[in-house]
């Protein structure tokens, strides 16, 4: 006679095996733990049977199914018995504008954060080349740098009495306006790499306001925004 199996926990039937015969009881079979002499049902696409310890059953089985809904979340169905819904996607729905758009600007922050961490190559007065470090605190140190090479200047000093520490660690003397000349550079490279950031945020919300442009037309015109 043949034994049909379930799984324990799930009841979902696992295989068939042939039931050995009881050598104490002839003509009475010994069935394996859970186990049943009832066949299961034919089982359809997307479906398995289930036995409850009385019946089998039909029930859905969608397990490792992905599907997509239409705010771009996906989700993968894990247990016996859950179907997708009705709205579920078979596909990544396209990114909506917005978030593409939010995306964007992240990846132009982390550009520009990129680039003032990269500071600025220069050329230092005694011909060697060097960085000058432009984040936020040192941006400030060379404003501090320029305004007091400013007042020397008013006094008349001309003489290497300033010193300026690159990103080498080096110390470089360096005269009034040799340090002018320096801070000037810094922040107009720290006003053109804002500038950059600007020009393609702006072409990112132009796009977005745009509303002769199609949603796939604004996708496409965020996405060739590079930095």
């Amino acid at each position: 006679m043949m034994a049909y199996s379930y799984h324990p926990t799930t009841g979902e039937y696992v295989g068939h095996q042939m039931a050995d015969p009881d050598p104490m009881q002839p003509g009475n079979w010994l069935f394996p733990a859970y186990s049943t002499d009832i066949e299961p049902p034919t089982i359809g696409k997307n479906q398995t049977a289930v036995h409850d310890d009385e019946a089998w059953s039909l029930v859905p089985d969608w397990r490792g199914y992905q599907y997509w809904l239409a705010d771009g979340t996906d989700h993968e169905i894990t247990e016996l018995g859950i179907e997708p819904p009705d709205d579920a996607l078979s596909e990544a729905p396209p990114e909506p504008a917005e978030h593409l758009a939010a995306r964007k600007r992240a990846a132009i922050a982390a550009a520009l954060a990129a680039e003032l961490a990269a500071g600025m190559p220069y050329t230092l007065p005694d011909g060697t080349a060097d960085v000058v470090q432009m984040q936020a605190e040192d941006r400030q140190n060379l404003m501090g740098l320029a305004i007091e090479a400013r007042d020397l200047v008013a006094a008349g000093e001309t003489g290497a009495v300033q010193e300026f520490r690159a990103q080498s660690n080096t110390r470089y003397p360096m005269t009034p306006d040799e340090v002018i000349a320096m801070t000037d550079q810094a922040m107009a490279h720290y006003k053109q790499l804002l500038e950059h950031s600007w020009d393609r945020k702006d072409t990112i919300a132009a796009a977005l306001a745009d509303e002769t442009l199609t949603d796939d037309e604004k996708r496409a015109a965020i996405e060739a925004v590079t930095w």
